[in-house]
């Protein structure tokens, strides 16, 4: 019978032997090694900031987990009250210059169409690289992703993809 303690703790075994014998321990280990993803392949991913997540603090996640340039893009989304940090009058010199590194290393910057309307913010007013765009909702419905017509590189993940496109959606008006 295998005991796991037993794996671990041999008396005849040196104290600096890498892996103990029994072979579905090594099995084990070798898959959870396997498992282990480089920092490089884990870059790309969705990064929201909306209510209860603070875009710097969701622009320096996304810088973290992605550290270098990459051939793999990621996307940070901008909803609710934060889309007005993203112009030109309410910037920081700290957020403008996340938003660069970001751009060099690849991100994807939108804000939702949405916020900026309900905010009275105009596309021009909004920092170079940041683009505004349009969720599921009825702005789209008749043409199904007007994010695709508008030239918006969504992720090709369709979750990834939905993820953006429900951040930025449009509840339906309601009529009386």
């Amino acid at each position: 019978m295998f005991s796991l303690s037993r794996a671990f703790h041999h008396a005849d075994r040196p104290a600096h032997s890498s892996l103990p014998g029994h072979p579905v321990l090594r099995l084990l280990v070798l898959i959870v090694l396997a498992l282990a993803v480089p920092v490089a392949a884990m870059a790309g991913g969705v990064y929201v900031a909306e209510q209860g997540r603070p875009l710097a603090q969701t622009m320096g996640q996304a810088l973290a987990d992605n550290p270098h340039k990459s051939d793999k893009p990621f996307w940070i989304v901008v909803a609710g009250a934060d889309a007005g940090l993203l112009t030109r009058t309410r910037s920081t010199q700290d957020l403008r210059q996340m938003l660069k590194t970001a751009k060099e290393r690849g991100a994807e910057v939108y804000v939702c169409r949405s916020d900026l309307v309900r905010a009275g913010i105009r596309d021009e007013e909004l920092l170079d690289g940041v683009v505004s765009m349009y969720g599921y909702g009825p702005q789209d419905w008749s043409g199904l992703l007007p994010a695709r017509k508008d030239g918006i590189a969504l992720p090709s993940d369709m979750a990834q993809s939905q993820r953006i496109l429900n951040t930025c959606a449009v509840a339906p008006a309601t009529g009386s």
